[in-house]
């Protein structure tokens, strides 16, 4: 059969040159397609756009149906109306000759590709390809098509960097970071809510979230910097790809960050239709629903997508205090628009919109416990169990409170009983229009985004009495606004440099405000044992010891404000056709302002027991010492005197405080001292603002020594703002963050073409990394020195700098497609991660023991969270079954495992805080069809279900997450 022209002129002469190059098409298709490449009659430009994608494909399509021996002969009567259908496309459209030809070839046209791709961001698209495999297999009868290896795209990086494509995340319902850093190399995810969690890279950045800081591994969404990674602690869906890149970056777009970035990129528009969906059905009741398409909605001039996604499941640890809250639970429900306007061919305006509904999860509390270890790391006896959780429960008051409740209830592991836990809340919504403008050699683009971002916690002290109350007891962020305005130009000059420069303002205005509640339980939880034996003695005390805290809320508010203006450059000089230099440079101004107060919101039913100030904040009450005497400045105040009269005839029915037994005034002293250490310090608004100018440079030369071989060298430097914090009343300022990263890297394609290795050695040197640390306390030891002006100065822990760190280590990632039907990503990395001068260090928590020194000297330990070595390995198999008569049928598998060493979880590096080494699998099966219509999956994570910790302290663990097994069904059309 061949295809009928009618149009004259025709010619003929590419018949042998294709059917040299397909040789696997029988003559008389290849015969057909050479008359259509040959058609040169005028045709109108904006239809061929419109039409040349489906054409190509379809075209491409019969070709590869093509081939092979059982299709040489004759053209089944499907395909002959397909091809029919093709030639009236062809002719309605006009379609140019040289277009047609690329798109069949696998070239791509220029103009066609300009106007129909998706609008890219201003950073490298490095989103995979499709590529046909000409290696046919005569025995099935079909073309192999995979997608070639991603790093490819990479080879001419100078920088470390690895990239995992959406669909690849997707096959695994990779959503979270969690599970998408996992596939990542030498990048992790430290879990917590969506506060309290944080990211590492290179064995950096496991520290506690302090709100006023800025992150030192940055995450950028569809092209937007964010200042706080909250933002991305969602689940990601309908993505194009992401890409993790290592070390210092910020001179080619966006914002600076000292240790590298996570760039997610969804899907945009495309004027070329396309949908899919899937269900995924699995253990603990899991619902995952994913669906996005989108198209043209006026030819070449409005095109849509849009994308929503569900992701419910139960927990795996229940509450027994409240059965309808689980552990571990997933409620996460979003959705994205997005629209493309392109009213010219050099103009294109990108609108997007999303949404991330209200999420309500049990994270905080998942810790179970351990009984506290008898001795200190010096051999001495363990002074803190006095005042232990096992102490206290074996109180009366809590052994005739809940009778069915004993240690080995507290001690469980296989469920939680928290009475006033309720799940985290957390929500975000917002948006960003993205221009672009092509003025000849000249790109401009402006990107404008603005979100907020809204959470919740209520937390419980671990038991299922009412001492911690968790409606009032968490941090909250009630508002937050987060907007950027970045402007980019790129272009080169001639052939000697492509440069690329901007500037960017980003602004982060939020309030985090810090509840805590107690009940009626906390008197007798947080008694010392001569206060409790005091309080418990009789009814009087016992009505003392329940009032203490009862309904005392104390809240703590921060407004900040943080503030950034930058201008940045970045240029590639091609020195010669082999040997490059990009440098790149940036300025920042820096701005943060924090604004904060602590007060009480409410005294509850002891405010009779209140001091008469804390700090300059007037509570009402009266001053005595720990016995209950009255100070002698409240004897001369008639207003403490009348509050201490008040106190003495509501709980002794005396009508003056001086007619109090010295045992009633000593039960006075012990319910007002549990008060005094719940209330804690108060402090009216404080306020402080620091600015500062940062420089960023790249230096990194690179030589390609050939097709197959680039290597290069490269010198960062970055700085991170400092911050302010507000320990205990006084605003302290916290020092910026440096660093220094030097590495060299090499980048291979191996073996004919089937192995794509990169490999890098880095070094890196950060001067006041900002982490947990011992800070000075103002207010206790202004307390202090008020009756001892010669006492020593006080220590707590807070947030500050570490003086130097060193991270060293060799990374590599590759992709290997040597084996039929089958791709292999992986990656592996060796870090050391040391503290090279660390001398104001959190003193691990066995080593207090009384006498001890109050600092601690780290110098020389390695950061809490470095793992020494990680791996990971993601191989996937795409066998096609039209040997078994099972047509466009395909059976594919894929895993993922990932593999990390042993690592000190515990900010203060206890050695009871450390982790073993430890593999987690994630796994899938199933049977589709090669055009993705229809697949039906197994999909199984942590499979072996791997139960090492997430984190230990000496008497805490957090569980990890239970193995899951769930059925997935999807299709892409």
């Amino acid at each position: 059969m061949t295809i009928e022209n009618r149009a004259s002129g025709i010619e003929s002469t590419r018949e042998p040159e294709l059917a040299t190059q397909f040789p696997f098409i029988n003559r008389s298709l290849a015969t057909d397609i050479a008359r259509i490449l040959a058609y040169r009659k005028p045709n109108r430009i904006a239809q061929a756009k419109r039409h040349a994608n489906s054409a190509a494909m379809i075209v491409t399509g019969v070709c590869l149906l093509g081939s092979g021996v059982g299709f040489a002969q004759e053209i089944p009567a499907h395909l002959e109306a397909e091809i029919t259908r093709l030639r009236q496309e062809l002719e309605a459209s006009k379609q140019e000759n040289q277009s047609l030809k690329k798109a069949i070839t696998g070239e791509k046209d220029p103009a066609l590709e300009e106007s129909l791709a998706e609008p890219q961001n201003p950073e490298e698209s490095l989103t995979e390809e499709v590529a046909v495999d000409e290696d046919r297999t005569d025995d099935l009868g079909e073309v192999v098509v995979r997608a070639q290896p991603r790093l490819k795209k990479l080879k001419d990086v100078p920088a470390s960097t690895s990239v995992r494509s959406g669909e690849e995340l997707s096959r695994e319902l990779a959503f979270d970071l969690e599970q998408i850093l996992k596939r990542s190399g030498n990048a992790k995810f430290d879990p917590g809510n969506a506060r309290t969690s944080s990211l590492s890279l290179r064995g950096l950045g496991k520290q506690s979230l302090v709100d006023a800081m800025d992150p030192s591994i940055g995450t950028v969404m569809d092209g937007v910097p964010y200042l706080y990674n909250p933002l991305a602690s969602f689940d990601h869906y309908d993505l194009a790809q992401v890409a993790v890149d290592r070390g210092p970056t910020g001179t080619d777009f966006g914002k600076n960050f000292n240790m590298g970035r996570i760039a997610i990129t969804p899907r945009h528009p495309s004027f070329a239709p396309d949908a899919n969906f899937s269900l995924t059905y699995g253990e603990y009741e899991s619902y995952i629903a994913d669906a996005a398409g989108g198209g043209t909605v006026i030819d070449n001039l409005l095109a849509w997508r849009g994308a929503i996604h569900v992701n419910k499941a139960d927990g795996a640890y229940e509450n027994l205090s409240n059965p309808r809250d689980t552990f571990y639970n997933r409620d996460r429900a979003a959705g994205r628009v997005q629209l493309l306007f392109t009213p010219t061919e050099d103009f294109s305006a990108r609108i997007s919109f999303d949404a991330n509904t209200t999420q309500k999860e049990s994270f905080n509390g998942n810790t179970f416990f351990d009984p506290l270890p008898s001795k200190f790391a010096n051999g001495t006896p363990n002074t803190t169990i006095a005042a232990s959780p096992e102490v206290r429960l074996n109180r009366r008051w809590f052994r005739d409170g809940k009778p069915n409740y004993t240690l080995d209830n507290y001690f469980r592991t296989d469920a939680f009983d928290q009475d006033s836990a309720q799940p985290t809340e957390s929500s975000s919504k917002g948006g960003l229009v993205d221009l672009n403008w092509n003025i000849g050699d000249v790109k401009l683009a402006s990107i404008t985004a603005v979100r907020d971002f809204e959470f919740r916690a209520a937390n419980d002290e671990g038991t299922p009495f009412d001492v911690n109350r968790g409606g009032d007891t968490g941090g909250h962020v009630p508002r937050f606004l987060h907007f950027s305005q970045e402007f980019r130009v790129s272009s080169k000059f001639e052939d000697m440099v492509d440069y690329q420069a901007g500037a960017l303002y980003l602004k982060r205005d939020m309030d985090y405000n810090n509840w805590t509640s107690f009940g009626k339980d906390a008197g007798a939880w947080y008694a010392s044992d001569a206060q409790y034996a005091r309080l418990d003695a009789d009814a009087n005390g016992r009505n003392l010891m329940a009032d203490s805290s009862d309904g005392l809320i104390r809240w703590r508010n921060r407004n900040i404000e943080n503030d950034t203006a930058g201008i940045f450059g970045q240029g590639e000089w091609h020195v010669t056709d082999a040997f490059n230099i990009t440098t790149g440079a940036r300025v920042n101004y820096e701005k943060r302002k924090l604004t904060t107060n602590q007060i009480l919101t409410d005294s509850g039913k002891g405010s009779a027991l209140n001091r008469s100030a804390v700090n300059g904040i007037q509570l009402g009450g009266f001053d005595t010492n720990n016995n209950g005497v009255l100070t002698a400045s409240a004897l001369a105040d008639p207003n403490q005197v009348a509050a201490a009269n008040a106190a003495a005839q509501q709980y002794f029915n005396q009508a003056t405080y001086a007619a109090l037994t010295n045992a009633q005034r000593a039960q006075v002293g012990a319910a007002k001292s549990i008060r005094n250490g719940r209330i804690g310090n108060l402090w009216d608004y404080q306020k402080g603002v620091i600015e500062d100018v940062q420089p960023a440079f790249i230096v990194s030369p690179s030589y390609k020594f050939n097709e197959n071989l680039t290597s290069y060298v490269s010198w960062r430097f970055s700085q991170k703002p400092g911050f302010l914090d507000v320990p205990n009343g006084f605003v302290q300022t916290i020092e910026e963050e440096t660093a220094n990263s030097f590495e060299i890297g090499f980048k291979s394609n191996l073996f004919g073409d089937t192995l794509a290795l990169h490999t890098d050695f880095f070094w890196t040197e950060i001067d006041d990394y900002q982490q947990p640390a011992l800070i000075y306390d103002e207010f206790t030891t202004n307390i202090d020195r008020s009756t001892n002006p010669n006492a020593p100065p006080v220590f707590i822990s807070g947030s500050g700098n570490a003086a130097g760190v060193r991270i060293m280590g060799v990374e590599i990632d590759g992709s290997y497609t040597g084996i039929p039907y089958t791709s292999i990503n992986f990656s592996g990395a060796w870090n050391d991660a040391v503290y090279t001068d660390f001398k104001n260090a959190i003193r691990p928590v066995e080593q207090r023991y009384p006498g001890a020194p109050t600092s601690y000297d780290a110098t020389g330990e390695n950061l809490p969270g470095a793992a020494q070595f990680t791996f990971n390995i993601s191989p996937e198999v795409r066998y096609p079954l039209a040997a078994l008569g099972w047509g466009k049928a395909e059976f594919h598998t894929s895993f993922t495992t990932a593999y990390t060493s042993a690592y000190n979880s515990d900010n203060a590096l206890s050695v009871y805080g450390n982790i073993k080494a430890n593999t987690t699998t994630d796994f899938s099966v199933g049977v589709g069809r090669s055009d993705k219509l229809f697949d039906v999956s197994l999909v199984g994570k942590n499979i072996f279900d791997n139960q090492e910790p997430i984190a230990r302290t000496w008497n805490t663990w957090s569980p990890n997450w239970p193995q899951w097994f769930g059925v997935r069904v999807s299709s892409s059309f």
